[in-house]
C-alpha cells in the first residue's frame, strides 16, 4: 500500500488563464469546476488529488492531464483509470487507486491510496 497527500490554498487557482488551465486539467475537470461559483476551490481540490496521486506513485513522471478526476452518481470523486493510470498501477504492483478530496473556504486537500 502507498499513500499520497497534498494541501493547497484555493486562491492560487482563481485567476488562471484558459491556457494555463488546459495544461493542468482535463476539459472534463474544467467544465465540472466552472459549474460552481467558487470554481477555484474545485480546481484546487483536483490539483491536490493529482499531486497526491503523483506522490503515491513515488513521483513518477506523470503529466497532470494524464490524471483525471471525475465523480460517480453520488458525487464521490475517483481517478479515471485511463491507460496511463493502469500502466502505473501495474508497474507498481497495485490493483486499485482511491482518492478523497475536501475543500473549505481557503484550502483544499486530497489523499490518494494505492493498494
Amino acid at each position: 500500500m502507498e499513500i499520497g497527500i497534498d494541501i493547497e490554498e484555493n486562491s492560487r487557482f482563481k485567476n488562471f488563464s484558459d491556457d494555463k488551465l488546459t495544461r493542468m486539467f482535463t476539459q472534463n475537470e474544467i467544465e465540472y469546476a466552472k459549474k460552481f461559483v467558487n470554481f477555484e476551490n474545485h480546481l484546487c481540490a483536483f490539483w491536490c488529488a493529482k499531486e497526491a496521486v503523483i506522490k503515491a506513485f513515488s513521483n513518477k513522471k506523470i503529466e497532470f492531464t494524464q490524471i483525471e478526476i471525475s465523480h460517480n452518481e453520488d458525487g464521490k470523486p475517483f481517478i479515471v483509470k485511463n491507460e496511463t493510470i493502469k500502466m502505473f498501477l501495474k508497474q507498481s504492483n497495485f490493483t486499485d487507486i482511491k482518492i478523497s478530496i475536501s475543500h473549505a473556504k481557503d484550502y483544499s486537500t486530497a489523499v490518494c491510496l494505492l493498494y
